[in-house]
């Protein structure tokens, strides 16, 4: 399947991104990359968690090409992590099984493709809402005034209006963009609290 980007742009771009690798001192984030390279993808999505998941889907296609030339020409051990990746020296590595689905998921734009919006948001719950519920033993129940308070809103206030402020917090405070997690985890469970109450 064809890559989103020209196959000389996205060598470029691999190119850039080994130099950054190579240059850089232990841990860098993923955002980090991001900000460096100024990857950009023509025609994307007006919805910013579905621009910054296609821009994500390309860096880490890119860090896999990365880790697989590394492992071959045995250059060093590129450790990609969820958000963060770490520039170890070169052991005889062998990728776990994770590594691997991750690294076959990745490489494979079919996978690019066939997320849309809808399913990216739907998965971003899921997954917000498991990590809350490792994260906060017991889930802090708030009074509406401090959901409110959280949130940023004035009680009552409509569901689009509630919708639409979550998602420029959550934008804002997402630990993939360096926000601290544990208060995305809090708007998270504010949002809920009064997504239920305005139903």
């Amino acid at each position: 399947m064809q890559a989103p980007l020209p196959t000389p742009q996205l060598h470029l771009l691999q190119g850039q991104l080994e130099t950054m690798l190579l240059q850089s001192s232990g841990t860098v984030t993923e955002q980090q990359l991001l900000q460096r390279l100024g990857l950009q993808l023509t025609n994307a999505p007006s919805d910013p968690q579905y621009a910054l998941f296609q821009r994500h889907f390309v860096l880490q296609h890119l860090l896999y090409c990365i880790q697989q030339q590394w492992l071959v020409d045995e250059v060093a051990w590129l450790d990609i992590g969820l958000a963060k990746v770490e520039l170890l020296p070169w052991l005889d590595q062998q990728l776990s099984a994770q590594d691997q689905g991750r690294a076959q998921y990745y490489l494979d734009w079919q996978n690019f493709y066939q997320m849309d919006a809808a399913t990216l948001a739907q998965q971003l719950d899921d997954f917000w809402q498991q990590f809350a519920n490792q994260a906060v033993v017991s889930a802090p129940m708030f009074s509406r005034q401090q959901a409110c308070e959280l949130l940023q809103l004035n009680w009552p206030c409509q569901l689009a209006v509630l919708k639409r402020q979550y998602r420029t917090l959550a934008l804002k405070h997402h630990p993939d963009r360096g926000g601290d997690a544990e208060h995305f985890v809090r708007i998270r469970l504010a949002y809920q609290q009064l997504k239920t109450a305005l139903r």
